[in-house]
């Protein structure tokens, strides 16, 4: 089992970086491995909330699907996979810092079978992903809207 955490200040306040990442719907704008994610269970979103990701991963297409396991806007929103390439879970925790945003991301990871032996290779990847991802949200978020 692996966990690699990562944080990222964003200045814009909690509230907009905890709704921006929390909706299924901008996971493909931050993290560029996601092809497409959607709830799959009824608005809002919330504790038991399900949602379906189909990302790149190791050169190919998986599918992953996921249960809401902690929502509390906006300081933390948690999810656990119930299908997909691996046992896994992401939380996210939001917190006020100044004026900005300070984000902290924690993804779990439990390779089986074959996949075990390459767990450092895929840690590294997760790493470097949520790094980027991370870096790309902050970029997003504090942009100058368009006039």
């Amino acid at each position: 089992m692996f966990t690699v955490t990562e944080t990222v200040s964003i200045d814009r306040s909690v509230r907009d970086v905890f709704d921006f990442l929390s909706d299924p719907g901008n996971r493909s704008r931050w993290d560029t491995t996601v092809i497409s994610e959607e709830l799959t269970s009824p608005e809002p979103v919330g504790v038991g909330s399900t949602i379906h990701t189909r990302m790149r991963a190791f050169t190919r297409e998986v599918d992953f699907d996921w249960r809401v396991t902690d929502f509390d806007p906006p300081s933390r929103m948690a999810v656990v996979s119930t299908d997909g390439l691996m046992a896994t879970s992401l939380a996210f925790g939001f917190a006020a810092v100044g004026e900005a945003c300070e984000v902290t991301a924690t993804i779990e990871g439990e390779p089986d079978g074959l996949m075990r032996m390459v767990e450092p290779l895929i840690a590294g990847g997760v790493r470097s992903t949520l790094a980027e991802g991370l870096a790309r949200a902050k970029a997003l978020l504090e942009a100058p809207a368009d006039s």
